[in-house]
């Protein structure tokens, strides 16, 4: 690689560690352009999508994001799905590195007896509904006037419940 020329780097996925890789590159001694696709129209993975927005931390993540985005070396690419619009092939074609920063986008499996019972819905589920994800529909499925929401906050260990309806 020719090192007297800018590094062209692309960044698959603009959630906060993409945006965050794109940071620490930037913040290197590398001349450095950055291309950051992202499938969802708007960038901020899971904290614009998987975090209730009432969370008090949010505005200074989203602020902190930004500050990175607004840089003239980093370009955000929107709608655009790899294994679909783009390609490994094409990133190697037009970029020297490739940087994968996809996230989680499901709850994890729990070994819980009745997990897997109509009216059981994992916190990613009800958080993508909450916050408006485009990929879950409009309308909740779940019609109770009850629910249990089981789940552990604490450092280290999130803030993440799961509601089950009794």
């Amino acid at each position: 690689m020719d090192t007297s020329r800018t590094l062209r780097v692309a960044i698959v996925g603009a959630g906060p560690a993409g945006i965050y890789a794109a940071d620490a590159l930037m913040k290197s001694d590398t001349d450095v352009s950055i291309d950051l696709f992202e499938r969802m129209p708007a960038p901020f993975g899971l904290i614009r999508y998987g975090v209730a927005p009432d969370h008090p931390r949010i505005k200074g993540i989203i602020t902190a994001l930004h500050k990175v985005l607004d840089k003239p070396q980093v370009r955000l690419l929107g709608n655009i799905d790899y294994g679909t619009d783009i390609t490994l092939a094409d990133l190697r074609r037009f970029y020297d590195a490739v940087i994968f920063s996809t996230g989680a986008n499901a709850d994890r499996a729990l070994n819980i007896p009745g997990i897997d019972l109509d009216g059981s819905y994992g916190a990613a589920d009800f958080v993508s509904w909450y916050d408006g994800h485009p990929d879950v529909p409009r309308t909740w499925p779940l019609d109770a006037e009850k629910v249990a929401v089981l789940g552990v906050e604490g450092p280290g260990a999130g803030d993440v419940g799961v509601a089950v309806v009794p």
